[in-house]
């Protein structure tokens, strides 16, 4: 304002340089009011990106986000998809603090994708508790099935993933700086077995339904201090198999792999060889 005000003869009559100018506080007025409707605009353009992003239409998106908003012991108002969030005790209505709202939401963890079986197109929703070795049990998927049945498009195919981890077993020779680390993967220092650590918490790290990638996990490991070079000679992975009732057999793992289960599982670490 200042400048364009300075390119236009017919002002310089206004030369006075004090702050408390008519002026100049008519120029902060201006720019008060110039700015509050810039943020008012940001604040109501972030609002339609948020009605956007959360619109009823469903999407891979929207049912992930409609599970991980599930409230266990908790029915949807009429009509509504929305929560009563209230109970009764001794035929007395309690409305539900907030902290029994938050612990009614079970759902941790959610993925979704769209898949192609026979000539159909189905949606496949993973879910997951707090502790992922966990499953839910049957009571909590009967409620969360009728949820689903409830507020999701007539149309839609959906199954439900609630499945044990995938276990996942490999095989790698490493070669160990004996300055750092014993024959057995030990840190000499700290008595700690870096390796496994890193291996945990590369697993940990990954997204739920994440793609778990050989190199990946390959280059956590060769960061460990102590280890110089490794050799993968093995990984594998299994996974609960619905018409066997239980996990199938192992199967190699080609460049990478996504769980589907959502996450893996780690049981036996004897496959880690270390030489000098």
């Amino acid at each position: 304002m200042l400048t364009a005000k300075a390119a236009n003869s017919l002002l310089d009559e206004l030369d006075t340089e004090s702050k408390v100018s008519i002026w100049r506080q008519l120029f902060i007025v201006i720019a008060w009011c110039v700015f509050n409707f810039q943020k008012a605009c940001n604040f109501f353009l972030q609002e339609i990106k948020e009605l956007i992003a959360t619109q009823k239409v469903f999407h891979l998106k929207r049912y992930r986000f409609e599970a991980l908003r599930f409230q266990y012991g908790f029915d949807l108002i009429e009509d509504s998809d929305q929560f009563k969030n209230s109970y009764v005790v001794n035929g007395e209505e309690i409305i539900a603090s907030d902290d029994i709202i938050q612990n009614s939401k079970i759902i941790k963890y959610a993925a979704c994708s769209r898949v192609v079986d026979n000539g159909r197109a189905k949606i496949v929703l993973k879910i997951a508790p707090e502790n992922m070795n966990d499953i839910f049990s049957s009571d909590v998927m009967k409620a969360f099935i009728k949820y689903l049945e409830e507020i999701a498009p007539a149309g839609d195919h959906v199954t439900v993933i609630n499945y044990l981890p995938d276990l996942l077993k490999f095989a790698f020779r490493i070669k160990y700086d004996p300055m750092v680390l014993l024959n057995d993967g030990m840190n000499i220092v700290s008595a700690k077995y870096p390796v496994k650590d890193a291996i945990e918490g590369f697993l940990k790290n990954l997204p739920f339904n994440g793609e778990l990638s050989i190199q990946k996990l390959e280059a956590a490991i060769l960061a460990v201090d102590g280890v110089v070079d490794l050799e993968t000679l093995s990984m594998e992975t299994k996974w609960i198999d619905p018409a066997q009732t239980g996990y199938g057999l192992y199967q190699p793992v080609v460049m990478s792999v996504i769980p589907a289960s959502g996450r893996f599982k780690v049981e036996d670490f004897t496959g880690l060889q270390f030489i000098a």
